[in-house]
């Protein structure tokens, strides 16, 4: 009889319970398929972790998985999903964070030609990593990181309806409110086409195991449609998803010097994703962060331009393992510069225009809301580097759930939030697909309670005040905070 994994259910004493399947056992090497590849496994050497931890640089990379070592340093700067992906975790045991992003086929096609050596001193997984992946192989076994081919369909007929809506309000209507409502349904189809490419971006909208998505030209695609880079968007992404909240690590949290969520960051400290010292600098201390939280609905409503300026500067400036599709990515831009203005300018004055433009945008900066939703209000984890602090806030999902807030809706609004407000459960199997996930998420929630993990999840309205008082205190402390302090503090002798 396989042992089993109990689950108290998050407002009961249920119990739910999942068998631990045969599979379960994949944090092991596989065993040797013949006598030619157990001979070669014998002659591999072996290392402590001490010893690869060493192997941290960008030419000097080596990494974890299955109790295996793997030296990346000549293939992370061709990782698809960019190089800090990579390098955030060289140097460590990335088997969770590398399983997260890909099937196992995948990982068992491409990474054997990276094994240089075993592990000798692997610790053992703790029990709440072990019954995360066991609950990861439950949502596998019935095929939850799969979806229905018509669920996607009836998503793009409904998006690109959206599109046709707003061609017609502008082309073939003469009223400024059509116009004007022409502006509101542009924004959303903006808002519902990005969870479109999100949703293919992390390779959850597949209807098989196999099924290939072709990332490159679909996102090709999102990007002609939404003005934004789908290849600045994985680089960026992935990296969030990796190390969430990680105050010098994580790109979604660094807004210097507009927002600054932690006190933590007025200390100017350089962010190993931008490659740069994030300035708390006089705009900083007296503009924005001492009012921000006056400041933040007002530049959720512009941030869509700040997107369109990364996506230039990504495109012009960075490849990060986008080679391949940066040329079709920048090309795709310029398409969108070329049919967003082309619209606009139908309409009969420069006043509409202008509003169009203004209206369009703010109505997208939904989006931005919900994003930083989700994470804003959540701790923030100390840099990696600061002695005695565990990395990047602990294990692979205890990290994802401390960082994330769900927003409870009901169901005739799962259009609206487009999967993200099941945000804990996406950033643990981001893979799963969209269709899946209300179903998916009371497990979670169950197992979040046996570990006594601070499983988080309150109203869209509640949301939104815990991001304004976070900001807010952030806000306060800015306003005690001055050079001469700060100087004071990091003074030796």
């Amino acid at each position: 009889m396989p042992p089993h994994i109990p689950l108290q259910g998050p407002e009961s004493d249920d119990v739910l319970v999942l068998q631990r399947s045969e599979s379960s056992e994949s944090a092991l090497p596989a065993e040797p398929e013949s006598p030619k590849q157990a001979a070669s496994l014998s002659r591999q050497r072996q290392y402590t972790v001490e010893e690869i931890a060493r192997h941290n640089k960008k030419d000097d990379a080596w990494l974890i998985y299955n109790n295996q070592v793997l030296d990346v340093s000549k293939w992370v700067a061709h990782h698809p999903g960019g190089e800090q992906t990579i390098l955030r975790f060289a140097g460590m045991d990335a088997t969770d964070e590398l399983r997260a992003f890909h099937d196992d086929w995948v990982l068992d096609k491409k990474l054997p030609h990276l094994v240089i050596g075993t592990v000798v001193d692997a610790p053992a997984p703790s029990q709440l990593v072990q019954d995360f992946r066991e609950l990861g192989e439950h949502f596998d076994k019935l095929g939850y990181f799969h979806v229905s081919p018509w669920f996607y369909v009836q998503k793009v007929m409904f998006v690109m309806s959206l599109f046709a809506c707003v061609l017609w309000l502008v082309l073939k209507e003469e009223s400024v409110a059509a116009h004007m409502l022409g502006a509101v349904v542009l924004g959303i189809f903006w808002q519902q086409f990005a969870f479109v490419g999100h949703d293919c971006g992390h390779m959850s909208a597949r209807t098989h195991a196999r099924d290939h998505i072709d990332v490159k030209n679909l996102g090709a695609l999102v990007t002609f449609f939404n003005g934004i880079s789908v290849a600045w968007w994985k680089a960026t992404h992935n990296v969030h998803h990796a190390v969430p909240n990680t105050v010098d690590c994580d790109p979604d949290i660094a807004h210097l010097p507009v927002f600054a969520l932690h006190k933590k960051m007025f200390d100017s400290l350089f962010n190993k994703y931008h490659g740069r010292v994030m300035e708390f600098d006089w705009a900083a201390r007296n503009i924005f962060v001492p009012f921000q939280h006056f400041w933040y609905y007002p530049i959720m409503a512009f941030a869509r331009w700040n997107l369109y300026i990364q996506s230039v500067l990504f495109l012009s400036h960075s490849n990060d393992g986008h080679k391949g599709r940066n040329m079709l990515d920048l090309m795709a831009l310029l398409g969108f510069f070329c049919w967003m203005p082309t619209l606009a300018l139908q309409l009969p004055s420069w006043v509409e225009v202008v509003a169009f433009v203004l209206l369009s945008h703010a109505v997208a900066g939904l989006l931005n809301v919900q994003i930083t939703l989700s994470h804003f209000s959540q701790p923030i984890f100390d840099s990696p580097d600061k002695e005695g602090v565990a990395k990047y806030g602990g294990d692979f999902f205890s990290r994802n759930v401390i960082s994330s807030l769900d927003v409870a809706c009901p169901t005739y609004l799962d259009w609206f939030h487009g999967g993200l407000q099941f945000q804990t459960l996406h950033h643990c199997y981001p893979r799963i697909g969209r269709q899946h996930l209300r179903k998916t998420e009371p497990l979670i929630a169950s197992l979040c309670k046996k570990h006594s993990l601070p499983y988080s999840s309150k109203s869209f309205w509640d949301c939104n005040v815990e991001i304004v008082k976070t900001l807010k205190s952030a806000a306060l402390d800015a306003r005690k905070w001055s050079p001469l302090i700060y100087e004071s503090m990091c003074a030796q002798g």
